[in-house]
């Protein structure tokens, strides 16, 4: 049963934007499918740890949704804070990303198809914020651009203070 249900939306003049507030994680689409109306959605959703990341707050999600054919446009943005281990240095970190959304999914009735995240008149919105985010986050998670790491002999963090240990003549 989807956590939050729009079908009481469905009494709105056609073309009239609707609004969805608060979590949410699967949606009823079929007034913007059937009618072509608007629909927006704005509030958090929770996001699992993926590998190595968690996510302190909820994602903070703005989107539209138009209907497109036999599927639905979105349109907006999903901001969320990731924090993890810098790779170079190991000290934990938060760095917040934002998401400009613009995708488009073609209605399927296959629940492990292609385009998952809408099957019939169902968004998963939920699995469509974890996907965007996953997808967005970076391949190298650096505290800052100028990380130093650990040096190679003491394991120490080169960032904060000259690490005292004596350059080989190899290195």
């Amino acid at each position: 049963m989807p956590l939050y249900d729009n079908k009481a939306l469905l009494g709105h003049p056609i073309g009239a934007p609707s609004f969805i507030m608060g979590i949410f994680k699967k949606i009823d689409v079929s007034g913007v499918l059937g009618a072509g109306r608007e629909l927006e959605l704005d509030g958090p959703v929770d996001l699992p740890t993926f590998g190595g990341y968690t996510f302190p707050a909820p994602a903070a999600v703005r989107l539209i949704m138009r209907s497109i054919g036999r599927g639905i446009e979105l349109r907006g943005t999903i901001d969320a804070t990731v924090a993890g281990f810098c790779d170079r240095c190991l000290e934990e970190m938060e760095r917040p990303i934002r998401i400009e959304v613009d995708e488009r999914f073609v209605r399927d009735d296959d629940p492990l198809g292609e385009g998952n995240v809408l099957v019939g008149d169902t968004l998963d919105a939920e699995d469509l914020v974890r996907q965007l985010v996953d997808a967005a986050l970076p391949l190298t998670f650096l505290c800052k651009d100028e990380c130093r790491g650990l040096c190679p002999r003491c394991g120490r963090s080169q960032n904060e203070a000259a690490c005292v240990c004596m350059p080989s003549v190899l290195e």
